[in-house]
């Protein structure tokens, strides 16, 4: 049987194309025809998928099966409502528009139609978001209960295994021979930056001097960028706050090793795959309890709900410097890892195909 997968893109160092890659392998390996479509293909894949409109071909077959990735408005959803065959609608989440509007307009209105365009998709025959978090979503926007689901992302443990340490960085991290604090992410409002910031400002100042945040992670938003420099400059930590931009595989395997805390304070997170990564590389966590964000942690990591700069800064301080707890943490995120290991969403895909039909039970079961 013939699979196709469409999204917006096909982006190295994106979660969501990474998640599309690692189904298609899947599908090849139980010896399914697949093929990957996508509005933007960027160089380094242009061997394994094709830019959307090549897909029109395929949108009056009824013997196929379509797996449409959502996760930013893209005119091509309106090949998955045209798709005569079988579909499935994977929803990543878009921010919600309000995050966006007194920074970016132009933003605010994407996010605003993709969200908007949301409830036409309905017409599926299975609609699954990567969390519980964004099934809710869309069971809130009428789609049918029981033709919903979960499928988490596949962990990028096979990217970071495939790339080496960046070993001169490695040691300019840790050469200072203190405390790094990470976050790994967008630049963008509902990141909820500022509170980053606010945090370390606290702990660097009351607590460690000798202390380093780096923010990894695309800058897009001028605005709001420019707002957080104004911060960095007036809480007196420009020496001490890395904006890293956006990084290389190898660049980031090598931030997460060097990392001792992990720190998060988003607003709102459909999955939130940064908090698997710190798992995965042994860096306990402290997080915001909002939106999919408790979903993901299970009972790993440390939450906190109200926002005490001071308090939150103490809470780090303890998870760096109490080796028993700190020790408890890590054990407890490397359990709930294994929640999302490859295999684990694996059976959870193939449970998927196999309840509609297009794979049987007793086919090749070989991991990829």
């Amino acid at each position: 049987m013939r699979v196709h997968q469409l999204g917006h893109g096909l982006i190295p160092g994106d979660a969501v194309s990474y998640h599309t890659l690692e189904i298609d392998r899947r599908l090849r390996a139980w010896g399914l025809e697949s093929r990957i479509f996508a509005r933007h293909v960027a160089p380094e894949y242009q061997g394994l998928a094709q830019t959307d409109n090549h897909f029109l071909p395929f949108v009056d077959a009824t013997d196929e099966l379509l797996i449409y990735h959502y996760s930013i408005y893209d005119p091509n959803y309106r090949l998955f409502k045209a798709t005569q065959g079988r579909k499935i609608l994977v929803y990543h989440n878009i921010t919600p528009p309000h995050f966006f509007r007194a920074w970016d307009r132009s933003l605010a209105a994407l996010c605003d139609a993709g969200r908007q365009v949301l409830a036409e998709l309905r017409n599926c025959d299975l609609a699954l978001g990567d969390s519980d978090f964004n099934r809710q979503e869309l069971v809130e926007l009428a789609f049918a209960p029981e033709r919903t689901g979960v499928l988490p992302i596949f962990l990028s443990q096979a990217a970071f295994e495939e790339v080496p340490t960046n070993r001169p960085l490695l040691e300019r991290l840790r050469g200072h021979g203190g405390v790094n604090i990470l976050s790994v992410g967008r630049i963008v409002p509902n990141k909820a930056i500022e509170d980053l910031l606010r945090i370390f400002g606290v702990y660097h100042r009351a607590v460690n001097p000798h202390s380093r945040l780096y923010l990894v992670g695309s800058r897009y938003v001028t605005a709001y960028g420019e707002q957080l420099d104004a911060l960095v400059e007036s809480l007196g930590l420009q020496d001490y706050v890395t904006f890293t931009g956006l990084v290389s595989q190898s660049d980031l395997k090598t931030y997460y090793q060097a990392a001792d805390l992990y720190l998060h304070a988003s607003h709102h997170e459909g999955f939130c795959v940064p908090l698997i990564e710190s798992m995965y590389f042994g860096v306990p966590i402290l997080a915001r309890k909002a939106t999919a964000v408790p979903e993901t942690l299970g009972d790993a990591g440390v939450l906190f709900t109200r926002l005490g700069y001071q308090e939150v800064a103490e809470m780090a301080h303890l998870l760096l410097t109490d080796g028993v707890l700190q020790a408890q943490i890590i054990a407890r995120q490397r359990e709930r890892l294994q929640d999302f290991a490859p295999s684990q969403v694996e059976a959870r895909l193939r449970d998927i195909l196999i309840g509609l039909g297009v794979l049987s039970a007793s086919e090749n079961k070989a991991p990829a």
